[in-house]
C-alpha cells in the first residue's frame, strides 16, 4: 500500500490516469499496492510482464503506461481504454467557441488523425506528450 496515494496523485503529472486506474481497481476489489495490483496484472497478462516499480509509477501519477500495455490493461479491468487516459470535456457549447484558424495542412492534419485506429492515436498522443514534456 502507498502512504498517502492521493496526496501524491493530487500534483502528478499523470493525475487523471492515476485517479481513474485507483478506482478502478478499487471497483474491482484488486486493491491498490504495487505488488498486488502487478501480480493480478501479469497472472491474467501473459504477454507482458508488470514490475511493482513501474506499477506504483502508474498509481502515484508519474508515468503511465505505453500504448500497448494500455490496452492490456483497459482490457484486464474490462474498460474502455479512453476512460483510463482522456479527461472527461465538461464545458457549454457557448466558452467552447475557438478563436484559431487552421489551414489546409492542419485540416490534413487532423484528417490522418482522425482516421485511424485507437490505438494509433494512443501513439501519437503519447509523442506529443513526449514532445511538449521536452520544451515546457
Amino acid at each position: 500500500m502507498i502512504k498517502n496515494l492521493s496526496d501524491l496523485q493530487k500534483t502528478a503529472k499523470h493525475a487523471y490516469f492515476a485517479r481513474r486506474l485507483t478506482d478502478t481497481l478499487i471497483a474491482l476489489q484488486v486493491g491498490t499496492s504495487p505488488k498486488a495490483v502487478t501480480t493480478a496484472f501479469n497472472e491474467h497478462c501473459k504477454s507482458l510482464v508488470a514490475k511493482p516499480h513501474t506499477v506504483r509509477k502508474w498509481l502515484i501519477g508519474q508515468s503511465q503506461p505505453r500504448s500497448e500495455t494500455l490496452l492490456l490493461l483497459a482490457n484486464w479491468l474490462k474498460v474502455d481504454p479512453k476512460e483510463l487516459i482522456a479527461k472527461p470535456s465538461h464545458t457549454n457549447v457557448e466558452s467552447n467557441k475557438s478563436t484559431f484558424e487552421f489551414d489546409f495542412n492542419d485540416h490534413e492534419v487532423i484528417s490522418k488523425y482522425l482516421a485511424m485506429t485507437f490505438k494509433q492515436k494512443v501513439a501519437v498522443r503519447l509523442v506529443i506528450d513526449a514532445i511538449a514534456d521536452k520544451n515546457n
